[in-house]
């Protein structure tokens, strides 16, 4: 009889966990509205959620709008899994919401305007080089990743991603001695536009303009559905085990607050004068993430943020990411600077290479010849000079 009874316990418990997110979603959804979240809408807690997390998606009263917050947690073998797909099988681990907007599918070639409160515990555990999404926006037919906010070394990032776009830009937007321990304000514009001449992607972090991005915002080809993930979503986590020999993915918490989509400024923060200040302001100076090899860095390096004057002029062309942007021993940093340097970074680059440097466009790097041990450090060299 006992052990009868605590078998039946012990399955009461196990189904808590496994069911625990479905039975929240009520919660999250209610929580979403009284936050007022405008356009949005809450649709569920992402599939490949793993299903045995122990508290995958709660609610918190750690709050900046509101009096509550959503809180995020990820566990090392925390991955998911659904027919065609599994993330324990692809080196990725997730605790996302995902969200549509009215119920209906959010259309591209029209304004929208974003706003997110992360907040980034003093404790948090960074996996990189392993990378991690906190804020995605995907679309279908065909299926592709447009932009990520990501944590990385060094702090938050804005990733023009190279699912859609060449080249694959992380751009720098606030350290993590910045981030630890309070809100941080994300406020993201755009019409998801595929046109060079029409579209545009605006980023705000704590009022003060990070990205002023003219030229294609979308994939080229028509299937206008898109929609959003935020969280934590971690992706590429054996660079991490590799890189610091590890065999356990450490504990990753962040909470998110106030999360709202609209198609004005006005609308959205509800504050006409804040709005004009916003628009208002330039960017003088963009800082992107360009390690010598993104998959193995160990640790930031202030060296590692290039300066530009303007954003990278982007090319939606086809599927940007269609393979000749890949390789075993480059990182696609490296790749995309190998084959966009213009001006004073191709010259340097000529000036080691010469008519070689055609050749390596033409071949797009991955022909034999560059598999050769000495050939692949002499390039990284380049690079690393002409980068610098």
């Amino acid at each position: 009889m006992t052990k009868v009874y605590f078998k039946t316990i012990f399955l009461l418990f196990l189904s808590t966990i496994v069911f625990a997110d479905v039975a929240k979603i009520s919660e999250l959804k209610k929580e979403a509205k009284s936050d007022d979240d405008g356009k949005f809408y809450l649709e569920r807690l992402h599939s490949l959620n793993a299903r045995h997390g122990l508290n995958t998606v709660s609610l918190s009263d750690k709050s900046i709008v509101g009096k509550k917050s959503y809180r995020f947690e990820v566990n090392h073998g925390e991955c998911g899994q659904e027919p065609g797909w599994s993330d324990c099988e692809n080196e990725r681990e997730r605790a996302e919401l995902y969200y549509e907007w009215n119920k209906n599918e959010e259309k591209w070639k029209k304004e929208k305007w974003y706003r997110f409160y992360v907040f980034v515990p003093k404790e948090y555990n960074s996996l990189a080089p392993s990378k991690t999404s906190i804020i995605q926006w995907k679309r279908r037919n065909p299926s592709k990743v447009l932009i990520m906010f990501q944590l990385h070394h060094g702090g938050l990032y804005f990733n023009i991603n190279g699912d859609t776009f060449k080249p694959d830009v992380f751009y720098h937007l606030k350290y993590f001695k910045d981030l630890r321990d309070q809100w941080t304000e994300i406020v993201f514009n755009t019409n998801w536009h595929p046109d060079a001449d029409k579209g545009f992607m605006k980023v705000w972090i704590d009022g003060k303009m990070k990205i002023d991005y003219k030229g294609v915002a979308n994939h080229p080809i028509k299937g206008a559905e898109l929609n959003l993930r935020y969280g934590i979503y971690s992706s590429f986590l054996d660079r991490y085990r590799k890189t610091f020999g590890e065999t356990k993915h450490k504990q990753r918490v962040l909470y998110f607050d106030g999360v709202r989509g609209d198609v004005t400024c006005e609308k959205l923060l509800k504050d006409e004068k804040r709005c004009n200040e916003l628009l208002s302001q330039t960017v003088s100076e963009y800082r992107v993430y360009n390690p010598n090899n993104f998959e193995t860095v160990k640790k930031f390096k202030e060296d590692d943020l290039k300066s530009l004057v303007e954003p990278a002029i982007l090319d939606n062309s086809n599927n940007s990411n269609s393979g000749k942007y890949v390789h075993d021993d480059f990182s696609t940093q490296e790749i995309n600077f190998l084959m966009t340097a213009k001006d004073e970074d191709e010259k340097c680059i000529r000036k080691e290479l010469g008519p070689g440097l055609d050749l390596l466009r033409k071949d797009t790097i991955n022909h034999k010849r560059y598999t050769r041990p000495i050939i692949i450090t002499w390039i990284k060299k380049i690079i690393k000079n002409c980068s610098s």
